[in-house]
């Protein structure tokens, strides 16, 4: 086992390397920001957001009839989270990505309600809940803490349902790894198993050139200002589908008003350097598990998918060939049907 000293030595080694990469993306993709700049001035329709002078985002998009506003107080951190359906049925939780928040679940919200207890959360980092500074708030050991603590409090100790996208799921597929006995059924969303993400990001080209994103992030305040900067388009950009409302996006943007809005959802990327979760050898998932993938995902290949049927006793890939990484916000009639017929059968 490597010593303290061993492994100061080789995070500050790979922290430079980190910002000397993420140095060169910065410099490849400012020209590109330049042009994006006019277009964003033109097409940032926030500011009749920013007029109606909302203080957070729960009563806002809460009176929409998606469910009530409520927080939970964890060890070090409070979280918002949106609940819909009685308290008494089975526990369904719902664990959003990056750049988004609770959200992200209004159609799983909306869907399962007759049969669970729908809770959507905001992320530490995220949202209405509590956003810890430093980049050690935000490492792979906080965040499954986060998720067992809610599923005690919420579950008495078990989740029926574990619905989880993009960074949400890769939090989802550690915590049925390290404690499956608190999760019944898992249904990550574009989001591979920790081991085929390993496997394919070393051995497949494309997937490299498809992560400027993660090496860009590892600068200090500079992925802050550029987003903020240019939100308008780049957002649309990350979000780029379609079928996406106007009211949607406008929702994302409000989140994101201020610089340090993105600071803690960037820190889940600052923290993916640490040396004490670096290259964790893959453990099979005992858990059933049905992973939804869109097929027009612009971030992963989707031979990550394929490839984490290796690492899951029971095991069921949903494809949809025509939705986005952004898979139950493009297609939420067959992502519910997919959920609807994976219960069913486990």
């Amino acid at each position: 086992m490597p010593t303290a000293k061993a492994n100061w030595a080789i995070g500050i080694a790979v922290q430079c390397v980190t910002w000397f990469l993420s140095s060169l993306v910065t410099v490849f993709i400012l020209p590109f920001l330049v042009v994006f700049w006019p277009w964003s001035v033109v097409t940032d329709y926030t500011g009749t957001v920013k007029k109606k002078k909302r203080t957070s985002s729960k009563g806002w998009l809460a009176s929409r009839g998606l469910g009530k506003s409520h927080f939970v107080q964890l060890k070090d951190v409070s979280i918002h989270y949106i609940e819909s359906g009685s308290s008494s049925r089975p526990l369904m939780l719902c664990l959003h990505g990056f750049p988004e928040f609770w959200y992200s679940w209004r159609h799983q919200l909306k869907e399962f309600a007759s049969t669970h207890r729908v809770v959507a959360v905001d992320m530490r980092g995220y949202g209405d809940s509590d956003k810890p500074n430093g980049r050690d708030a935000y490492k792979m050991n906080r965040l499954v803490d986060d998720v067992c603590q809610i599923i005690n409090i919420l579950g008495k100790g078990k989740c029926d349902v574990l619905l989880a996208h993009d960074w949400g799921a890769g939090i989802g597929w550690e915590v049925v790894i390290r404690h499956p006995q608190m999760v019944r059924r898992f249904v990550p969303m574009n989001c591979p198993h920790p081991a085929a993400f390993i496997s394919v990001i070393s051995s497949e080209l494309t997937q490299i050139f498809k992560s400027w994103y993660m090496i860009f992030f590892q600068l200090p305040v500079v992925p802050e200002l550029l987003l903020t900067a240019f939100r308008a388009s780049l957002f649309r950009w990350v979000f780029q589908r379609p079928g996406l409302k106007e009211e949607d996006a406008k929702a994302y943007l409000y989140l994101y008003r201020h610089r340090n809005d993105l600071t803690g959802p960037i820190n889940y990327y600052r923290s993916m350097i640490d040396p004490d979760t670096m290259g964790q050898e893959g453990i099979v998932v005992k858990v059933p598990t049905l992973l939804i993938w869109g097929g027009e995902d612009r971030f992963l290949n989707i031979s990550m998918a394929h490839q984490s049927a290796k690492w899951a006793e029971n095991f069921t890939l949903g494809l949809i060939p025509e939705a986005s990484h952004w898979v139950q916000q493009d297609a939420p009639h067959n992502v519910n049907r997919k959920i609807r017929e994976f219960l069913e059968k486990v």
